[in-house]
């Protein structure tokens, strides 16, 4: 795949999108393995420079490998700068509610909230953080 591709194409789709709040980018996009559970968690933070240009779609080709792999992942969209609410205080308001929402579903996806792990890519990695 052309590195292009990645930004423009769509990922492998996701078994649920779940909403976190009531703005249109707080969702996140759940993908569960095929496998018997409970399975660990791995919510992920996409990057972009924070930006509303960049969304969470290039983040799902990661996600649905580390999926195929046995970890369920919760790749988490977010309100960004250049979005109503985004920027300080909203994005970090956003990914507060993103990781306590993942205790809500997990019974009803078999997720094993002791083995939960956040992990971002550029600036989403400092967000992780």
């Amino acid at each position: 795949m052309p590195t292009d591709d990645i930004l423009n194409a769509p990922p492998p789709p996701a078994d649920a999108r779940l909403t976190y709040g009531a703005d249109p980018n707080q969702f996140g996009e759940l993908r569960v393995p095929k496998s018997q559970g409970p399975f660990p968690v791995l919510m992920n933070m996409h990057g972009g420079f924070w930006r509303a240009k960049y969304d969470l779609k290039h983040a799902g080709y990661l996600c649905a490998a580390l999926t195929a792999k046995g970890l369920a992942t919760w790749n988490v969209e977010y309100r960004r700068v250049g979005n109503p609410g985004g920027g300080w205080p909203g994005t970090f308001e956003d990914l507060r509610s993103a990781y306590r929402y993942v205790s809500q579903i997990a019974q009803r996806y078999n997720l094993d909230l002791s083995k939960l792990v956040v992990m971002g890519h550029s600036a989403g990695g400092q967000l992780a953080l």
